[in-house]
């Protein structure tokens, strides 16, 4: 679309439905606005006749807390949270991408080699995933960006993973061949997080963003996940989903999670096994007497969290594909409790604030035995998940927001879109 003309078509009405699928009706008056906003900044930067826009949504985990690791089973979906381009081709063999957050300095693509200097940096994102995608596809080509997200770090919504796959997408409607699938966005950008970005990261977030909406996928052939697609057939009408960022920092945690990992290893391990999922679960059970012997109780709780949690999630799939609420919602609650007592993921043994556990209690005497709660993600700090009906939630969006401040309470909804071309 031509730059000049794009301001007063996102204005329009012709605009309004297709932002309408992606945020809900509610949230167009924001999006015209926001997107206005950005062909703006976009144009004084670049100066370009023409542009694009593209979008790449979060990611919310329902159920599968810490299975992937251990190529175990997920389910998660993307919501309407998202990270958006306005962008143009270029012919100078050159990326330039620009943010209001961060200082990106341009990539010259005849030089894609691994940077150190650049590891933990979004130059070295877009490096990498110009290598991969020229690895996939034969070819690679420069572009000019603007890109704002709205998907917030720290509180596993995968805003790494969000622009990894929104650069994937730019990439391939300028210079792909139609090739590439969802699940070949999602390799790119996990190599890229993995070897350009120097962060040890799984398939999941990737994998859920690029597919879209709700998402079923099993990684017990790490090379070959299975994603499963599930339509939720309206289920959650009468509910808002909701997230509450807790406070506190993932910056000492690293150690925490990593404990995690290796827990799981030296379990997996007993049974001469390199992943939990490799393991039988009959075997387990049968070889408690051996375990307790071998290991602190810890690892055996972590162990047996695995294993009920991973079958849940056949569980909650069972539940969507019957539009079955009250299983559903009961199944959420039994993952919050396996990964609180069993996981043993919500308590900071660094700090004196307990944020994850405070808003647990919240959720647990607000809700007063409807909707369900969770922990979100890695834990330890961050995030707890909502499914709240509807008549409570401006009341638990006053209490917490009173506790953890304004703005902490945050309600989203499913979008189907993962990565898309909106305009």
């Amino acid at each position: 679309m031509k730059t000049k003309e794009f301001l007063s078509y996102i204005q329009s009405n012709a605009s309004t439905k297709q932002l309408t699928e992606l945020y809900g009706s509610e949230q167009v008056s924001f999006q015209k606005n926001r997107y206005s906003s950005m062909a703006t900044h976009f144009e004084t930067l670049f100066n370009h006749d023409s542009l694009d826009v593209f979008s790449a949504s979060g990611r919310i985990e329902v159920g599968g807390n810490h299975t992937d690791h251990q190529l175990g089973r997920v389910l998660a979906m993307t919501v309407d949270l998202d990270s958006v381009a306005f962008a143009s081709r270029n012919n100078e063999n050159v990326i330039r991408v620009r943010s209001k957050d961060y200082e990106i300095e341009p990539i010259d693509l005849f030089d894609l080699s691994i940077d150190e200097n650049e590891y933990y940096t979004t130059m070295g994102l877009i490096r990498g995933i110009a290598h991969y995608f020229k690895e996939a596809t034969g070819k690679v080509g420069g572009f000019d960006a603007y890109i704002e997200s709205t998907v917030f770090s720290g509180s596993g919504l995968s805003s790494s993973a969000s622009i990894e796959v929104l650069l994937v997408k730019i990439l391939d409607s300028y210079y792909g061949s139609g090739t590439l699938s969802a699940s070949d966005y999602a390799i790119i950008s996990q190599k890229t997080e993995n070897n350009y970005f120097n962060k040890p990261c799984g398939l999941m977030d990737q994998m859920v963003i690029a597919h879209g909406g709700f998402c079923a996928i099993d990684f017990f052939d790490k090379n070959n996940p299975v994603v499963n697609k599930i339509d939720s057939h309206n289920l959650f009408d009468p509910y808002d989903i909701c997230l509450v960022q807790s406070g506190g920092s993932h910056a000492d945690l690293s150690s925490d999670y990593a404990e995690i990992f290796e827990d799981c290893k030296l379990l997996s391990g007993a049974f001469n096994q390199s992943t939990l999922s490799r393991v039988n679960p009959d075997d387990f059970y049968a070889q408690l007497p051996r375990l307790n012997d071998l290991f602190d109780t810890r690892i055996i709780l972590r162990g047996h969290h695995f294993f009920q949690e991973n079958k849940r999630v056949l569980d909650l799939m069972e539940a969507l594909n019957t539009s079955n609420i009250d299983a559903f919602l009961n199944l959420i609650l039994a993952s919050g409790r396996s990964s609180h007592i069993h996981l043993q993921n919500v308590w900071n043994k660094h700090s004196s604030k307990q944020g994850l556990a405070l808003a647990l209690m919240m959720a647990e005497e607000a809700l007063g035995g409807k909707g369900a709660f969770r922990v979100h993600g890695g834990g330890f700090a961050g995030t707890i998940l909502l499914f709240v009906p509807k008549a409570l939630t401006p009341t638990l969006k006053s209490k917490y927001n009173s506790v953890f401040g304004e703005g902490s309470f945050i309600q989203i909804r499913l979008r189907e879109a993962g990565e898309i071309q909106v305009f």
